[in-house]
């Protein structure tokens, strides 16, 4: 609807303020004389200040370049069940490193035990899923050398590399909100770490190569020759959770025992190493869901391809760690500035609004949605800052989780719009806004929002508002 709002005394000030600099920005438009003061009165026939909130919206989802998840500090592994993305999973690709000295064993006293991987759990961190239950977990070693692919400059969340055979598993429950304070945050009884044993056949072997003084454990380059990297993986079948998450801190360790006078267990770790090149495959299986019907792209490089909300159950969908973002397009804004009243604008807000029941307190909405300006090739531009302001704008959330109605992302668009409304150029009407979560949380987070489009009641629906001076009618 358009509003006319009458100008008052109190809105004097604004006018006279704004006024010069619109004039500046349209020059073609006649200056009329105004008079201020009790000629302005409720009538209709002076200057208003009208608000429209009726402007098109056209919501879709772009195939965003994956999220180059490598040095995250996070190991993410697991599998959960999302109403609107559907079955997400994660495994983790990382290396060990060989000891930083060998101890001497003596095959007279010294006895090989076991080998085992600990991970450790990050207390009260976020959870996704059903923490309920149990999560299976398994290990593989990589089967190749661990190295980027041609032309790459980070590990990438679509990446993965070839594995061996498992070689190691386990269930366990991970409990995220229980403090560490006498106590356990895992089923495991083992404070706030994860513990998965290995093959003995490939601990026996290293433990050899550890007595022998081999050249395979004694140096850093044949060792990673030799031993390529590890994955940590969510059995296949299983789906519970992901836990946010295992610290980048992780350790191999074979254990023996020294018999000496009265016995006793001791042990060598293999460090975790090069946080750079620890990185997290993420996938989502959207079978079933709406998103199922999601443009994807058919060759590289190309495009990102994006598909408008109806073919996607009507929402845009921004789940930057699994390659999602939403572009924002308003193809009849310059029909605001063909308007016989119009003389410039003053304020452009934007505001998004959550699908209802799309999130809860297990799926929740990101804390922060950055918004950037985007083009016809649907790529991520530069943040688009508020009206006097530098700094990048994450659209203040207001989370309600009793009242979801009432959650909202503001945005101050001014601008964009001011640019936009005047603009003459035929492509204007693919260039919009990208609403994505800003770094680092959009590798570190698993948070999404899913928002509305304009087939929505007007109380819930993604909204423009306009806010310019008129003077009607003209002199």
């Amino acid at each position: 609807m358009t509003k006319h709002t009458i100008l008052r005394k109190e809105l004097l000030y604004l006018l006279f303020c704004t006024l010069p600099a619109l004039f500046s920005l349209e020059s073609c438009q006649k200056q009329p004389a105004l008079l201020f003061g009790s000629t302005y009165v409720n009538d209709n026939s002076g200057a208003n200040i009208v608000i429209v909130d009726t402007s098109t919206i056209l919501v879709s989802t772009v195939i965003i370049d994956s999220a180059a998840t490598s040095g995250s500090g996070i190991l993410f592994a697991g599998t959960y069940n999302d109403p609107w993305l559907g079955q997400v999973s994660s495994r983790s690709f990382f290396q060990v490193r060989n000891p930083a000295s060998l101890p001497t064993l003596d095959p007279r006293i010294d006895t090989y035990d076991s080998i085992g991987m600990i991970f450790f759990a990050k207390p009260g961190n976020p959870y996704y899923g059903d923490t309920t239950q149990f999560q299976n977990f398994v290990m593989n070693q990589v089967d190749t050398l661990y190295q980027l692919p041609n032309y790459y400059h980070a590990w990438y969340s679509n990446y993965s590399l070839p594995l061996g055979p498992v070689i190691g598993q386990t269930s366990v429950r991970i409990y995220p909100n229980r403090p560490i304070l006498n106590s356990t945050n895992t089923s495991q009884d083992a404070g706030d770490t994860v513990r998965i044993r290995l093959d003995d056949n490939l601990g026996q072997t290293i433990y050899n190569m550890v007595y022998n003084k081999s050249d395979s454990v004694n140096t850093l380059t044949t060792w990673l020759n030799w031993f390529h990297g590890l994955c940590l993986s969510p059995a296949p079948g299983t789906t519970a959770n992901i836990i946010d998450g295992l610290k980048d801190s992780c350790i191999m360790r074979i254990y023996y025992y020294e018999n000496a006078l009265y016995g006793s267990e001791k042990y060598i770790d293999f460090p975790y190493y090069q946080k750079p090149f620890q990185f997290n495959n993420i996938a989502y299986n959207p079978v079933g869901k709406p998103l199922a019907n999601l443009t994807l792209p058919t060759q590289d490089p190309q495009i990102p391809p994006l598909t408008p909300s109806p073919q996607v159950g009507n929402a845009g969908y921004v789940a930057n760690i699994e390659g999602l973002a939403t572009k924002l397009t308003f193809p009849f804004l310059s029909s605001i500035a063909l308007r016989q009243d119009y003389i410039g604008l003053l304020r452009a807000t934007l505001t998004v609004r959550p699908v209802p029941g799309s999130f809860s307190q297990i799926f929740r909405p990101p804390s922060a949605v950055g918004i950037y300006s985007t083009d016809q090739n649907n790529l991520l531009g530069l943040p688009v800052p508020a009206l006097g302001a530098a700094t990048q704008q994450t659209g203040a959330p207001v989370i309600d989780y009793f009242d979801p109605l009432n959650t909202v992302y503001s945005y101050d668009v001014t601008n964009f719009i001011k640019t936009q409304i005047i603009s003459s150029n035929p492509a204007a009407n693919q260039v919009g806004l990208m609403l994505s979560i800003p770094a680092p949380a959009n590798v570190t987070t698993f948070n999404r929002l899913i928002l509305t489009d304009q087939a929505y009641p007007i109380t819930q629906q993604i909204q423009l508002t306009v806010y310019y001076i008129s003077l009607y009618p003209h002199l």
